[in-house]
């Protein structure tokens, strides 16, 4: 895979009051409320990882948590593998993390002025050492900062919220297409493929770069007008005059010149255009948004597709300007570059989760004021994840994002329930509440187990006489037990006898629960549960306004909080 950040330690960044650590792998979802501080994590990624330049001005008061002027910011990044630093000619050293301290000098004149500490660590927190000399007898002293090339040699992108083409652009730092380029011109460099070229020596045949290099050398040439000359003249003497030489007698000495681009010069300067027409075209960062945002997923499916390796991937919400499918096919893009790349994105769709792959899930909240995260709790073997493919429907990765969570055996419930809540003037939305249906109540206990393995509340319903254990009662009556034992981890279980239908039978009475029923004819029994739901004039089953004032608990305690449109 290249580079790879093995876990971030963020402690005083914005919501992050008390020291977070977050492990990663190679796909890392981050998903929670709005103002819950996911953004925040990658950013302080970035804001290290990412500028040309990383300086105490880099950071402010307001990149401290509460602005607290006593405050320190702290952020410590470790990688998989050590970073590799030459610090001679053919002399490396390991660099397990980097750490980026915002502080304050604590004594002297300066007291209490920001300052930036940055340090080669390693995992225990002791400093690495470095030579002090290349050569003689090994001598060696703590790193006292992080040299450039350390952080110039981690491949980060960074895909903004804002998909603006100028961000990246070859040229801009940290770009998708910079990256696609840099690995197209060390290939180019690389090549012995020849080529003919023809001048006033005649054809000769070279290399690509060696006819690339010939041919911007003759562009400069044509460049050279006399004006050119005069002015390359002109800083050429006063150099010499400004460094104490004679500008006549000495310019021998020292010479000035303007040299051609080299091929990576020349990528970087390439631009982005829509040609909408023969005779007129448009720079792409003049497009509008949803234009913009297109060109830069395409160059990220343009990454998948050249299967390149070794990048740290820092994207903001994916899903913004695509269509459904449009989402589930670069989730799916995601996941195959996630296979050799790293990935960190923020994310509020349904369809940038899976339920399968649940262990890639960062649960990003907030606890008194102060932002948390947290990993699913829940150690799954290969049967169990191979069930959660099999039941794999994009509705259920809701439940990610719910506060709430009650957990059905099949879509009688999950349609039926809705309906139900609409009539008790409760709004299921709301309240952040879901209705997941777990596909056979054998699945019951994964869903609710995977559900409050992350900290949502979850509630679980079910049929204690379920046609899944059709002349299997001892396994179903034990199977059962265990249902009920959910409790003590927390989980709240309700059970109907002896199932949905045959309850909602026996409270009604046979023949008013046919009566009813003969009102809509020719649909399936779970259509005809959903339209009966709705009803008005049929009674709600004894069973679930418990279930539901349980799933929306603020609209149920104080009904002035629902929907005015109720």
């Amino acid at each position: 895979m290249g580079i790879a950040i093995s876990r971030i330690e963020i402690d005083g960044f914005r919501s992050i009051g008390d020291r977070l650590v977050l492990d990663l792998g190679a796909l890392n979802a981050l998903i929670g409320p709005n103002n819950s501080g996911k953004s925040n994590i990658l950013l302080a990624l970035r804001r290290v990882l990412v500028p040309d330049w990383l300086t105490v001005n880099s950071f402010s008061e307001d990149d401290v948590f509460r602005r607290d002027p006593n405050r320190d910011l702290t952020i410590t990044v470790s990688f998989r593998e050590p970073l590799k630093y030459e610090q001679f000619k053919g002399q490396f050293l390991d660099v397990p993390c980097l750490q980026f301290r915002y502080t304050t000098y604590k004594v002297g004149a300066n007291k209490g002025e920001r300052r930036l500490e940055k340090r080669c660590i390693k995992p225990d927190g002791k400093p690495v050492f470095e030579r002090t000399q290349a050569t003689g007898a090994p001598n060696f002293r703590p790193m006292t900062s992080i040299p450039n090339p350390v952080l110039e040699g981690i491949p980060l992108i960074y895909v903004a919220a804002n998909r603006q083409v100028k961000d990246h652009l070859p040229g801009a730092r940290g770009s998708l297409l910079g990256q696609l380029l840099g690995d197209i011109d060390r290939n180019l460099r690389q090549t012995y493929e020849r080529v003919v070229i023809y001048g006033g020596d005649g054809a000769q045949e070279l290399s690509r770069y060696e006819a690339f290099a010939h041919h911007i050398s003759e562009a400069l040439r044509l460049l050279r007008t006399s004006d050119f000359v005069a002015m390359e003249n002109a800083i050429k003497r006063n150099a010499l005059f400004q460094l104490g030489f004679d500008p006549d007698a000495d310019s021998e000495k020292l010479d000035i010149q303007f040299r051609a681009l080299s091929s990576m010069d020349f990528y970087r300067a390439l631009r982005i255009y829509l040609q909408e027409s023969p005779d007129f075209a448009v720079d792409a960062v003049d497009l509008g948004g949803g234009f913009q945002n297109a060109i830069v997923m395409a160059i990220l499916k343009a990454f998948e597709e050249g299967q390149k390796k070794g990048a740290i991937f820092l994207i903001e919400e994916p899903e913004l300007y695509l269509h459904p499918q449009m989402q589930r096919s670069l989730y799916k893009t995601l996941r195959r570059i996630s296979e050799t790349n790293q990935i960190l994105y923020v994310t509020h769709s349904a369809s940038f989760v899976a339920v399968p792959e649940y262990q890639d899930i960062v649960m990003v909240h907030k606890v008194g004021g102060r932002t948390r995260v947290r990993r699913s709790s829940m150690s799954a073997g290969a049967h169990v994840l191979e069930k959660l493919r099999k039941e794999l429907d994009p509705t259920r990765s809701e439940m990610f994002f719910a506060a709430r969570v009650l957990v059905v055996e099949g879509p009688t419930e999950r349609l039926a329930f809705p309906e139900y809540a609409s009539r008790m003037g409760l709004d299921l939305d709301q309240a952040n509440a879901t209705v997941v249906e777990a596909g056979g109540k054998r699945n019951l206990k994964i869903f609710a187990e995977l559900a409050a393995s992350f900290g949502i509340e979850t509630g679980l319903l079910f049929d204690t006489d379920s046609s899944d254990f059709a002349n299997k009662r001892d396994a179903e009556a034990e199977f059962n037990a265990e249902l009920e034992g959910l409790r003590s981890a927390g989980i709240q279980v309700w059970s109907v006898a002896p199932n949905y239908e045959g309850f909602i039978r026996g409270e009604m009475g046979e023949a008013i629960y046919q009566s009813h029923c003969s009102r809509y004819p020719g649909v399936s029994k779970v259509v005809r549960a959903r339209q009966m739901a709705s009803d008005e004039s049929i009674p709600i089953p004894g069973f679930v306004p418990p279930v539901l004032t349980w799933l929306c608990p603020a609209q149920a305690r104080n009904p002035a909080t629902q929907d005015s449109s109720q």
